[in-house]
């Protein structure tokens, strides 16, 4: 790659791909952080076969990670260069934030230290990471574009994703989420196995809080297809309903450290693939009658504390989400949105005093 200087410059950089492309045709900047890690090389190649932008979709995909990954980046350059995707039209591998951020309108935030042992609790990771995504903050304030929509994948990574928010504010706070779709794709995956059918026949399941032991994979209005008929999955289980959904809340809940204890480290794959849904989701939007779980900023819904970055149940038309209103919910859901809210109160918290200022 060639590391370019901004400074004294009164344009934007642009690649010169732009120069040879024909107007009808908008090329898309997309970054992806810790770009040398596992989670981006499975999602850099989803993103440049359209797994997440759609299949005619052209765009340029911005890598960055620490100097010394740089080999790892240049590598996994190579290796997308080499795979001929045809939407790809470049690929920059770069240690230079500025590079990195110029001119983005799409942000995968993978940077940051990962959960690597069973026993790594959240709140070493929110010393290590919270002064990464204020500089991230800083960066996508500094050099995106002002319409950039940010995904954050790092732990804790609600927590995260309000630091970054906050030190961007020329960025709209509904521009910001953090990935609750990986949860959501496991529970849908356990219930597909229970009721024997495909994924893709399961509707409106929901998560509930944070990305943590406290998040709630809540059932209680998912549906099924099957021969063309809806029914409840609470129909189709009956009796077994109350066991399966504690049993679904464990499972899901516990997953990622069986994935730890099985291959040693954490999830990847799954992780990229769930990101992809996400924005894909987050572009095209959902069919009517169809909610998906998205960590966004809450504006009190349900109860939550205002501002901390919430997974809720949601709809999303013309690239903008909105909050689903008016489900019912028992006391065991109740109580969970409740800690889950003040969970993230305190992880705020912490991240504030990380940081060492009191203003965020």
């Amino acid at each position: 790659y060639i590391r370019i200087s901004f400074k004294n410059r009164k344009k934007p950089y642009r690649s010169s791909i732009y120069t040879i492309m024909s107007k009808e045709e908008q090329i898309i900047r997309v970054l992806i952080t810790g770009a040398a890690g596992q989670v981006a090389y499975s999602l850099a190649g989803l993103i440049a076969c359209g797994m997440a932008f759609g299949p005619k979709q052209p765009l340029i995909l911005n890598l960055l990670d620490l100097p010394e990954k740089t080999g790892a980046m240049e590598g996994l350059r190579m290796e997308l260069i080499d795979s001929a995707c045809p939407l790809l039209r470049d690929v920059i591998a770069t240690s230079d934030p500025v590079v990195a951020f110029q001119d983005i309108s799409y942000a995968f935030l993978l940077g940051g230290e990962r959960r690597r042992q069973i026993d790594m609790k959240r709140y070493d990771l929110i010393a290590s990471n919270a002064r990464i995504f204020k500089d991230q903050g800083l960066c996508l304030d500094a050099f995106a574009r002002k319409d950039c929509k940010v995904v954050v994948l790092t732990e804790p990574s609600n927590t995260m994703c309000y630091i970054c928010a906050e030190y961007a504010p020329s960025i709209p706070r509904e521009n910001f989420t953090a990935n609750a779709r990986l949860d959501y794709n496991r529970a849908v995956g356990q219930i597909a196995s229970k009721l024997k059918v495909s994924t893709a026949n399961i509707r409106n399941m929901i998560i509930w809080g944070n990305h943590s032991d406290s998040m709630y994979p809540d059932c209680s209005v998912a549906s099924v297809v099957i021969n063309n008929k809806t029914q409840r999955v609470s129909e189709m289980l009956g009796e077994e309903m109350i066991y399966f959904r504690t049993q679904l809340c464990e499972s899901v809940v516990k997953r990622g450290a069986e994935i730890i204890t099985a291959r040693g480290l954490s999830s990847s794959w799954s992780a990229a693939k769930a990101v992809c849904d996400q924005m894909r989701d987050w572009i095209t939007g959902t069919p009517q009658g169809i909610m998906v779980p998205m960590t966004v900023v809450s504006d009190g819904s349900y109860g939550t504390p205002k501002e901390i970055f919430f997974t809720f149940p949601v709809e999303i038309q013309r690239g903008r989400w909105s909050i689903v209103r008016g489900i019912k919910m028992d006391e065991v859901c109740r109580s969970k949105i409740d800690f889950s809210g003040k969970e993230l109160m305190q992880e705020k918290m912490a991240a504030v005093a990380e940081i060492g200022e009191g203003n965020v």
